[in-house]
């Protein structure tokens, strides 16, 4: 049993932890340059940009990249959930290659949440901070303009709140279920125990080459700066 505690398993490729803790970053100084307003808007606005760019990238390497990272993998539906809810809460210990059904179904909520905000920062304009307008405020009417801006100002609280649940969670696993999802996620292997049953098939996961994960993020950086300089 020791033995098979100490193997590790590959579960998450260079390009998804590189996205998840990049976003981490990216999202800290998002919040916290608007707070401080002034010349620190030109990083808040960089930062953004940034933010769409691992967007688009990861919703594209969620049909193109890993196993592990493909959202068909870990979108499983509710009675899924709700299963996996039951060994949270029993003795029973979660095993999942990648994320496990509620989890992944976080990931995708968080994925659109912050798609949301980063979508409507391009549109919003604060007269509070000597008019400092996003990239494409000029190119929509006023009432859309206000209402992008009441909506980019409330929705950084839901997202607050989501990260809030989503640290919870991690902690959670930590403390009652004794799996790491934090040091997966920085060295991108979990502990054969924590992936299948003692004894049971290893499951078949797939990874991706990394050339195709930097040609996709090329991409969408070039369809962010389509969106910024060409469009707006």
């Amino acid at each position: 049993m020791a033995g098979k505690t100490s193997t590790r398993i590959l579960v998450w490729d260079v390009p998804v932890r590189l996205f998840h803790w990049t976003l981490a970053v990216l999202l800290a100084v998002s919040y916290f340059t608007a707070r401080a307003g002034g010349d620190w808007m030109n990083l808040h606005f960089w930062s953004g940009y940034a933010i769409l760019t691992l967007l688009f990238f990861r919703i594209a390497w969620g049909f193109l990249g890993s196993t592990t990272a493909r959202f068909s993998s870990f979108l499983k539906g509710p009675s899924a959930a709700l299963a996996h809810l039951g060994h949270l809460l029993g003795r029973g210990r979660p095993r999942d290659a990648g994320h496990n059904p509620l989890g992944g179904a976080m990931v995708v909520v968080l994925i659109l949440a912050v798609l949301a905000q980063a979508a409507t920062g391009l549109f919003a304009a604060d007269t509070d901070m000597g008019m400092v307008n996003g990239p494409l405020a000029l190119k929509v009417a006023d009432k859309w303009v206000e209402r992008a801006t009441d909506f980019h100002s409330f929705w950084i609280n839901v997202l607050l709140i989501l990260v809030g649940l989503h640290v919870l969670a991690v902690v959670f696993y930590l403390a009652w279920k004794r799996q790491n999802l934090i040091g997966a996620m920085f060295t991108g292997r979990k502990p054969a125990d924590d992936v299948v049953e003692p004894g049971a098939a290893m499951p078949k996961l797939v990874f991706v080459s990394n050339r195709l994960a930097i040609s996709l993020l090329l991409v969408s950086a070039a369809l962010v700066y389509f969106i910024v300089r060409v469009g707006g």
